[in-house]
């Protein structure tokens, strides 16, 4: 796919029309759209492209939150990336800035201001090599939910020699569970993380495979990793769970408690929140990520007076601390 070419990201199908309209309008042709940020993740995986522009409000998963699993990954770590909304913050750019965007563009757009900017960053992009053999990859699938393992197996071996894929090792890695040869499975599930660091789903297997070895700290360490990646994608449901499973190997793990404030603050239950991060600080008293979290879900109470205690506790702990020092000097200008 040529570098000039862009994915278009954002729920709301009539902005998303209006933006392609207006591209097209100032030249740019090569426009593919995504009407949610885990499609525009899928497609991603699947195609090179030039540059991303993002709407930030979305429901299924953010484009703060898309912005930040790709830059976690080093094939997307230096893709030109735009965020849009219609009022930028003080904390909305802080945020996007420290996430890596190229750009913020408000709404209703400059046509001017979003040619100049676009033009300047698909010049010289150089394109990610990305190999997909999906008609093989599919009927592997079909035969793994049928329980023909070796069928699928069989069909799989094709994609090897067309080309590595995450989603190859994956379904190995399922299929070596399914028949109780666990570190077969640990192998292919470390093969498809290697070939794709964010895919949740291989290390999830990887910690399930490791716990039936009897392996808890492995197993603990591999199902967190998945949590962490699921949490970057707003995917609470699933980090819910795989949280659970982590409970039953460790019933006093720190990071499983702080996890679960992070995740019950998203889905607002402050509450529970504050019981899981009451936890952890009994593990951790000194945690300064624990204390910033503590005090960004005070904020959520309308309460900045506690939020600021949290804060301040954090930074007495590391006085370097730049997340606690910035919401510190937003809430002292009153702009959160």
């Amino acid at each position: 796919m040529p570098n000039d070419s862009f994915l278009l990201v954002d729920e709301d199908t009539g902005a998303l029309k209006q933006l392609k309209t207006l591209m097209t309008s100032l030249g740019f042709k090569n426009l593919h759209e995504a009407e949610s940020a885990n499609n525009a993740w899928a497609i991603l995986r699947l195609k090179p492209f030039g540059c991303v522009i993002s709407a930030w409000d979305m429901d299924d998963m953010s484009g703060i939150a898309l912005l930040k699993i790709l830059r976690s990954d080093s094939a997307f770590r230096d893709l030109p990336f735009f965020l849009t909304d219609s009022a930028f913050t003080k904390v909305k750019v802080v945020k996007a800035g420290l996430s890596g965007v190229t750009g913020l563009l408000v709404t209703p757009f400059d046509k001017n201001n979003l040619k100049m900017k676009l033009s300047a960053v698909v010049k010289s992009k150089p394109e990610p090599l990305f190999v997909k053999e999906e008609k093989t990859l599919e009927k592997g699938m079909n035969l793994i939910e049928k329980g023909k393992f070796t069928e699928a197996l069989t069909v799989l071996d094709d994609m090897v020699n067309k080309g590595e894929t995450a989603e190859y090792y994956y379904n190995i890695g399922y299929i070596k569970t399914s028949e109780g040869k666990y570190p077969e499975a640990i192998e292919a599930f470390r093969k498809a993380t290697q070939l794709d660091s964010l895919f949740a789903k291989a290390y999830e297997g990887m910690g399930k495979a490791y716990q039936a070895l009897g392996q808890h700290a492995m197993a603990e360490k591999f199902l967190q990793k998945a949590v962490d990646i699921y949490m970057d994608k707003e995917n609470v449901e699933d980090a819910e769970s795989v949280l659970n499973e982590i409970l039953e190997i460790s019933k006093d793990s720190a990071n499983v408690f702080n996890s679960l404030g992070v995740l019950y603050r998203k889905k607002g239950d402050f509450k529970k929140a504050l019981k899981n991060y009451e936890k952890a600080l009994r593990i951790h008293p000194e945690e300064t990520f624990i204390l910033y979290n503590v005090g960004r879900l005070f904020l959520d109470l309308k309460d900045p007076g506690k939020a600021v205690e949290y804060f301040e506790k954090a930074l007495i702990v590391d006085p370097d601390f730049k997340e606690a020092k910035q919401v510190l000097d937003a809430i002292e200008l009153g702009t959160i």
